[in-house]
């Protein structure tokens, strides 16, 4: 895989971030505070949870960055396969998640992408397992879908990529038909694509 020196770098980072968290402490800390409050009622206890839990929800937001960056170079690795000739060192995929614009736009090799790491978390009306986008799931994944299907990107390698089986499958069930121009691409050990169709322009009758 043709790694950028500052994916590289951020590959490092993330490491030591691990190496040098304390993740038992923090656990440990809220899991005792709780304990503790059970069985005296001290408030003092309250506190001791409290900072526990900040240090695991600090934590949390530092994975789900990771969790983005390392899902996009998943997504290189399979471009990388898709279009073996581009020169992937040149281009970088480990940028800020936050960031506006599409997840990725290459626009001299006329590639555009996008990633979701989300796990579906709606329910349907009659069971309790999550079987579909929540609202603001759906609402973003619908305007990441429509921004890839955008006439600035017509002419383009359209890819949206998920980290999820479950996402997969409602994306696939639920976008497929509607959004055809569109590859969508779960990342796993063994990519499962559903590829996208061409669509034919036809001329205007006069």
């Amino acid at each position: 895989m043709r790694l950028t020196e500052n994916e590289r770098l951020e590959l490092w980072g993330m490491k030591r971030s691990f190496d040098s968290a304390d993740v038992d402490r923090a656990v440990g800390e809220f899991a005792q505070g709780i304990s503790d409050l059970l069985e005296s009622s001290d408030p003092a206890n309250v506190y001791r949870a409290s900072a526990g839990i900040k240090q695991v929800k600090a934590m949390f937001q530092r994975i789900h960055n990771y969790s983005h960056t390392l899902g996009m170079l998943a997504a290189k690795a399979f471009l990388e396969s898709e279009f073996p000739d581009i020169p992937w060192e040149k281009f970088e995929f480990a940028e800020d998640a936050n960031r506006n614009g599409a997840d990725l736009r290459i626009s001299i090799f006329q590639i555009v992408a996008e990633l979701k790491t989300i796990e579906p978390c709606g329910k349907s009306k009659t069971g309790t397992a999550p079987t579909k986008f929540g609202g603001l799931q759906k609402k973003n994944i619908e305007k990441d879908l429509q921004k890839l299907s955008a006439p600035e990107n017509d002419g383009f390698s359209k890819y949206m990529f998920v980290t999820s089986p479950l996402a997969y499958h409602c994306l696939i069930r639920d976008y497929r038909a509607a959004f055809a121009d569109i590859c969508f691409v779960l990342l796993s050990a063994l990519p499962i694509v559903s590829r996208a169709v061409a669509i034919e322009v036809k001329p205007i009758a006069l």
